[in-house]
């Protein structure tokens, strides 16, 4: 398939890494060599198809946030700025919107998390506040469930949710150590697990300059922060079952800042922004089948500070998830790309910022 129609919308600097994409839809790259060796995306990937989604003139789409692929085709997206939830069909098409701003009863002022249950019900996450929204299907209201906690994420896991949130004495997010993972039943909490690793104290501004990468498949979670490896494995009854994942020379961490080192940034002749780009971080993990997607990024240094704080995807790590084997590392993206998500393929936004919306549906040319 052609994909010439994709890079009449990209910067100059994004048209050759674009060519990855010809390459692959005209099936010119070779099978992948001995792990783990850094390939380019042609010789990982495959095009599936590229999606371009339909809209609502009267109700367009202000950014692609959350992704989620559904389980029988299709897809539900989150708007990033606006209070929407849109469903597609497998070719793109929308099918139905909901949301309106405020912080009343099925109301959301930003969307951080969507998943799918069994059911086809759609739940919602913002984590402006401590319940979950849940759609039916075909994005009608249905109900609304409390939480302990405002909920950073959200994904199924088997027939249940594993909800990312913070929960009990606020001061334990300074001190403490609490426990960040939450398996959540029909009857309630199942279980909580995979503890903060380290504590504000410990590691000064590392909880505002990044968050915690999670995926599930099958019954397991995967899970890490993102400044620093390894990848945690967390089965379905919550044990830590093994760690895996182990930064590539390219990879920049940051380094245990002192307290109180940010207020004297002037003095080293850099800003706030220059910082955050100086260094990498983990923003994502996806599962795509028995391989795990790691999305490395880096922060753009025009927009540091939240809400709209934004990263940029760079490169991807591909592991086995079951063996923890890591078979690709420093495969780069296209610029100005973003990996939305996995599932059946690796989902990939070819303009982050610009319409029309087009994803490429990314399949692994060794198969599961």
């Amino acid at each position: 398939m052609a994909l010439a129609g994709i890079v009449g919308y990209q910067s100059p600097s994004s048209l050759g890494s674009l060519t990855v994409f010809l390459l692959a839809a005209c099936g010119g790259a070779e099978g992948p060599a001995a792990a783990p060796v850094t390939g380019t995306l042609d010789e990982v990937f495959a095009v599936e198809g590229v999606l371009e989604l339909g809209e609502d003139p009267a109700d367009s789409i202000a950014e692609i946030g959350v992704f989620v692929e559904r389980r029988d085709g299709g897809y539900v997206i989150g708007d990033r700025f606006l209070p929407r939830v849109r469903t597609y069909d497998e070719d793109g098409r929308l099918e139905a919107a909901f949301g309106r701003f405020g912080d009343g009863p099925f109301e959301f002022r930003r969307i951080t998390a969507v998943a799918e249950m069994p059911s086809g019900r759609v739940a919602v996450a913002d984590f402006s506040n401590s319940h979950l929204t849940y759609l039916t299907s075909s994005l009608a209201p249905d109900i609304m469930v409390a939480l302990p906690g405002a909920a950073r994420n959200v994904l199924a896991l088997g027939s249940d949710l594993l909800v990312h949130m913070i929960v009990g004495d606020p001061a334990e997010g300074v001190f403490g150590h609490p426990r960040l993972l939450h398996r959540v039943t029909p009857a309630g909490l199942a279980w909580s697990s995979y503890e903060l690793p380290f504590s504000d104290f410990e590691r000064p501004y590392w909880s505002s300059f990044a968050d915690y990468a999670v995926a599930t498949g099958d019954d397991s979670t995967y899970v890490t922060s993102g400044l620093r490896y390894p990848i945690t494995v967390i089965d379905g009854s919550g044990e830590t079952v093994g760690t895996f994942g182990t930064p590539s020379a390219s990879f920049r961490p940051i380094p245990v800042l002192e307290q109180g080192a940010l207020a004297n940034l002037g003095s080293y002749g850099t800003t706030l922004g220059e910082l955050l780009a100086s260094f990498d971080v983990i923003d994502r993990i996806d599962a795509v089948g028995a391989h795990l997607v790691l999305t490395r990024a880096r922060f753009n240094p025009e927009r540091p500070i939240s809400p709209n704080r934004e990263v940029l995807h760079t490169v991807i790590e591909v592991y086995d998830r079951h063996t923890g084997t890591k078979l690709y590392e420093d495969v780069p993206l296209p610029d100005g790309s973003r990996v939305l998500g996995g599932g059946r393929f690796l989902y990939l936004l070819v303009d982050m910022h610009a319409p029309p919306w087009r994803i490429a549906k990314l399949r692994f040319r060794v198969q599961d």
